[in-house]
């Protein structure tokens, strides 16, 4: 049957597969899109990417999060060049109004963030079995977003591609310069240069967000490196106290550069401390409380 109202060119095919998704009616169906739909939200990955660099692996932690911000500083980037609008408000597709369907639509956020985040994870455990689980996680999610009309068909399909060969650049970069000893000044430098640059060049609310992310680990994994050095213990307890003493930090430091404004120059100054808390102000608290030692401390 022919729509009665004008589809662009191109759209007509991801139109119909959106409503052949949705004529589905399956009771279990909804509830488990739902939550493969919120892994892929913020929040998750504001817990997610700071507890493997507390808790599991400090290098593993810092290259997750610079190769998962700059993705998403792509796909922001992406979205504004496109300028592609949602399914939601297309006659004849169900729109959830969930929380996290913001902005525009190319390429899906969820779909890339995933893909970078969970690729490189998988990278890092070398091991086979890990692969069917991550390409089931992928595409539940990425189902999620087209069977509640947050996402055409293609934008999934994009957010996939693109998320897959960051997270393979990105691996091959890390692995790159893990073997470089650069001194502290080169390292400085990379390290507030490079997030400057992506701000001039597209500063958009979300593409400034991840550029000061980007600042405030960046520099404060260097000084990190240089001043401090902590190593994460082996006992369990001490790794689960700093996650809660991390977190906490991230919370309260939220909440009190919220406080006086929400404005553009308060949001840039609370993601980059933000950052600057993750890779350096918890690691200094973490060791003053007996939970880390030094590297040198336990040569």
């Amino acid at each position: 049957m022919e729509p009665d109202f004008p589809i662009p060119h191109g759209f007509r095919w991801q139109y119909d597969l959106i409503r052949f998704i949705q004529s589905w009616h399956i009771s279990w169906l909804h509830p488990l899109l739902g939550a493969g739909t919120w892994l892929g939200v913020e929040g998750f990955y504001v817990v997610a990417l700071p507890f493997v660099f507390w808790a599991v692996n400090k290098r593993l932690g810092l290259r997750l999060a610079y190769i998962f911000l700059c993705s998403m500083y792509l796909n922001s980037w992406l979205k504004d060049f496109f300028q592609i609008a949602r399914p939601a408000g297309v006659p004849g597709i169900r729109f959830a109004h969930l929380s996290t369907a913001s902005g525009y639509s190319m390429p899906s956020g969820h779909a890339q963030g995933t893909a970078t985040f969970w690729v490189v994870v998988g990278r890092c455990l070398r091991r086979r079995w890990v692969w069917p689980l991550i390409a089931l996680l992928l595409f539940l999610i990425g189902f999620s977003r087209v069977y509640f009309g947050l996402h055409w068909p293609l934008d999934v399909l994009v957010g996939w591609g693109i998320g897959l060969l960051v997270a393979i650049v990105g691996w091959w970069m890390g692995e790159w310069w893990t073997y470089r000893s650069f001194p502290f000044q080169v390292q400085m430098a990379l390290a507030l240069i490079i997030p400057a640059a992506l701000l001039v060049l597209h500063n958009g609310p979300s593409a400034a967000r991840y550029g000061s992310l980007l600042l405030g680990i960046g520099a404060g994994a260097v000084m990190e490196a240089k001043y401090l050095d902590v190593q994460l213990p082996s006992e369990w307890w001490r790794r689960a106290c700093a996650v809660i003493i991390g977190m906490a930090g991230l919370i309260a430091l939220q909440w009190l550069i919220k406080w006086p404004s929400d404005g553009f120059v308060w949001v840039l100054l609370r993601d980059g401390l933000t950052g600057l808390w993750g890779t350096l102000g918890a690691p200094w608290v973490f060791e003053r409380c007996g939970l880390y030692q030094r590297a040198a401390a336990t040569a």
